[in-house]
């Protein structure tokens, strides 16, 4: 082998153990500090966020900041109890009766489903003398699971108290209808239940809309009603034709609207508050008193989770290169 050829199979060895030496750098050591790195930068956020909150807090007793705390709040509870009653559905969702032991709870349910809705008819034939104002059958109407449903299966305690719950609250409005004289409800259609984030989510919503026949007067009524009612009524939307123009009798209008309900959510919102009061034996959380607003914010830089490579690095840091 000449000594050329020689230096050429050095020259391609040296190549290879470079780029060994160059992979294993940029595929292992150069990720490790990295990690490192981002690992020394975050142990810097922290160090300076608990130096801010020692320089914060101090000569501050925990005792003294909750006692502040819960006195800061009281007022503002105080006012939002009061207002709260405002907010309710009165007994809307309320029915009464409970299925009787040792009976299967659905035949129970479904006897239940008929006495509600022959009370109602009663009402409505009470007030008008014929059933004409509601054509449509409530249980269809309000999307109810009738017999049907439940043949082939019995039914749950959740069930009874959601499908009773819904009917009883479509029939309410119906009796609410028809205490201002509907002429007719075409249709009704219930919104699931939700939480409205314009109120900070402490009010549940219950909204109906309603394609029914009225007059202008009792109409009228009914927004009067809704407007100084002793709770909370909201008419999202209306939308009034009248195609009987050319008739001489007093005018029946074709109505469609949009109208909300809400509840406080007392529960939730208790909840809420108790989760954000400070904890006794730490610094003040998100209820932080007012005379503490001015006091610096520090917020604390995100943690990555370890690698498995940044985990390999820490042994090694740890027990190798420390020790040694």
């Amino acid at each position: 082998m000449s000594a050329r050829t020689a230096n050429l199979v050095w020259a391609a060895i040296l190549i290879v153990v470079l780029a060994g030496v160059g992979g294993v750098w940029f595929v292992f050591i150069r990720p490790m500090f990295d990690q490192y790195k981002q690992d020394e930068r975050t142990r810097q956020s922290l160090e300076e966020t608990l130096d801010k909150l020692r320089e914060t807090f101090a000569g501050y007793k925990p005792e003294l900041m909750l006692d502040l705390w819960q006195r800061s709040l009281q007022p503002w509870r105080q006012a939002r109890e009061e207002r709260a009653v405002y907010f309710n559905l009165a007994d809307w969702t309320r029915y009464e009766g409970k299925p009787d032991e040792g009976r299967m709870k659905k035949f129970w349910y479904f006897e239940e489903l008929n006495r509600i809705v022959k009370e109602f008819y009663d009402k409505v034939y009470a007030k008008r003398g014929n059933y004409n104002a509601f054509p449509k059958n409530p249980l269809d109407m309000f999307d109810i699971p009738g017999q049907q449903a439940y043949q082939t299966r019995d039914i749950t305690d959740k069930e009874i108290n959601d499908n009773l719950s819904e009917l009883t609250f479509g029939l309410k409005v119906c009796e609410f209808l028809l205490d201002h004289n509907v002429t007719q409800v075409n249709d009704m259609t219930l919104w699931p239940a939700w939480i409205s984030k314009d109120h900070a989510e402490i009010l549940g919503m219950r909204t109906v809309g309603v394609e029914c026949v009225i007059t202008m007067r009792d109409l009228a009524k009914l927004m009067d009603d809704m407007r100084t009612a002793d709770r909370y009524f909201n008419v999202n939307a209306i939308r009034i034709t009248y195609p009987y123009i050319a008739y001489n009798v007093e005018p029946q209008l074709n109505v469609s609207m949009i109208i909300s309900q809400a509840n406080y959510l007392k529960r939730k919102v208790e909840q809420s508050e108790k989760a954000a009061a400070p904890a006794a034996g730490g610094p003040a959380g998100p209820g932080m008193p007012p005379g503490m607003a001015g006091r610096p914010q520090v917020q604390q830089a995100p943690v990555a989770e370890p690698g498995a490579v940044s985990k390999a690095w820490k042994w090694f840091k740890n027990n190798i290169l420390y020790i040694h």
